[in-house]
């Protein structure tokens, strides 16, 4: 497809055919659009005859291709058979909508996992040093002892 013969200085990557699908947006309405190469400057597109006549002149078209929106515009044509149309575009604009992350954010939880979040290693310190405070033998000598036991009858409701 054009891929070893290639006549420009940039590196030209073929896609695979169960990679290569995308949507061609000219004026409004998309279309089915086979992405038969890539560059760092632009695409090359395989469409039927029918949508590759909407292209018209320097009219910008928006491809949609592997989670990008670029903007583009025809570099050149190439006419193979009476059914498909090759067309090379540029890159003029790139329209992917990317989100920022932040951590002011209230409403989402962070997806963490329990045994890895530092939360979790602070419930265990917690619960280490309220252990040591109820031990019998350490609550006694730290005075402790008796205030935990009056707090957890009164908890209990004894």
């Amino acid at each position: 497809m054009g891929c070893s013969s290639n006549a420009r200085k940039e590196y030209r990557c073929c896609i695979a055919a169960e990679n290569s699908a995308g949507k061609l947006k000219i004026a409004g309405k998309q279309y089915n659009a086979c992405v038969l190469n890539t560059s760092a400057t632009g695409y090359r597109v395989r469409v039927p005859n029918s949508v590759a006549k909407r292209v018209r002149g320097r009219r910008v078209c928006v491809l949609d291709f592997a989670g990008e929106q670029w903007e583009v515009e025809v570099k050149s044509r190439f006419t193979a058979d009476n059914q498909f149309t090759d067309i090379g575009f540029t890159r003029t604009k790139e329209l992917t909508r990317y989100t920022i992350p932040t951590s002011w954010s209230f409403c989402s939880c962070p997806n963490l996992n329990l045994y890895s979040d530092p939360a979790f290693l602070g419930f265990l310190v917690l619960a280490f040093l309220t252990a040591v405070v109820c031990l019998p033998g350490i609550g006694d000598s730290l005075g402790t002892a008796p205030r935990v036991k009056t707090a957890i009858r009164s908890f209990m409701g004894d």
